[in-house]
């Protein structure tokens, strides 16, 4: 049988009563890193109301197997395993954070138990995107979670622009503290006129958060200093774009039109210079 484990995004108490019966229960330990699951462990097991159910184990958790699972390893790992691997023992998979699968390894996990009929169960827990949400206050038919944005300014600002148009609800993103201040530049942009909340370092000591418009909330963070952007952060925009018509990236890139006009409708529409998206394919003139 396979137990995809919901692990604390910060709080070890948010561990629930059936995680801990899982960690005795359980033959072998899939983790996304297994450090990070040994120092849960760990730490769990200092915690005098976790004692009570981990003590109860046949075997101490550190003596059972640990195996690597990650974006990675994923698909070489399930080549060469054998589906009985899951029927004749019971697996626990453990990202490093949060619920599996949500912006985290243990979809392609489920799927092979899926294609080969292993039981399977997904335990309730943590999830920073559900829980940001919830604490935003935007009251909405329901929310699209994005996940992390790409990484390059062009990309996402494009993605931020096609999900603007095409999402007029709640947008829920993950954001590092490395790219935080760019990605607030690219809302305040793009988004100049919806709702933001942020919220850093969910159910930790120093969690912190701010509401208000999408300049207000990038002026706030911004006066913090670099040194206070230090953890993982959450962001909840409301969109009130006012929507108008325009054409989408993809129709503007397949116009049969000289690349430097191009570019320039497409900087236009996300925002940018030209020199940002127009890549001179040969020598004009």
């Amino acid at each position: 049988m396979l137990t995809l484990l919901p692990t604390p995004i910060g709080n070890l108490k948010d561990m629930t009563w059936r995680a801990l019966e899982a960690l005795v229960s359980c033959d072998v330990f899939l983790c996304e890193d297994v450090r990070v699951t040994k120092r849960l462990l760990f730490l769990l097991e200092q915690q005098t109301w976790a004692q009570g159910i981990l003590q109860t184990g046949s075997k101490p958790l550190k003596q059972k197997p640990f195996m690597s699972f990650h974006s990675h390893n994923q698909e070489a790992f399930l080549k060469q395993v054998e589906p009985s691997f899951f029927r004749d023992r019971h697996v626990i998979f453990a990202s490093d954070a949060g619920m599996p699968c949500v912006s985290d390894p243990g979809a392609r996990l489920v799927s092979f138990a899926q294609e080969h009929n292993i039981a399977y169960e997904v335990l309730p827990g943590a999830s920073a995107c559900v829980g940001a949400y919830s604490a935003s206050g935007f009251e909405s038919a329901g929310f699209c979670f994005v996940g992390f944005l790409p990484p390059k300014l062009h990309d996402r600002r494009a993605k931020i622009a096609q999900l603007l148009a095409e999402t007029p609800k709640v947008l829920v993103f993950y954001e590092s503290p490395h790219r935080l201040l760019d990605t607030l530049e690219d809302l305040a942009q793009i988004a100049h006129q919806s709702a933001l909340f942020a919220i850093k370092e969910m159910t930790k000591l120093h969690e912190c958060f701010f509401k208000g418009s999408v300049l207000e909330v990038s002026q706030q963070i911004r006066a913090l200093g670099r040194k206070a952007l230090q953890g993982e952060w959450v962001l909840v925009l409301q969109n009130r774009e006012k929507r108008e018509p325009s054409l989408p990236l993809s129709s503007i890139e397949q116009m049969e039109l000289p690349p430097k006009i191009k570019a320039k409708l497409v900087a236009k529409t996300l925002g940018v210079s030209p020199k940002e998206v127009y890549t001179p394919t040969h020598k004009e003139g």
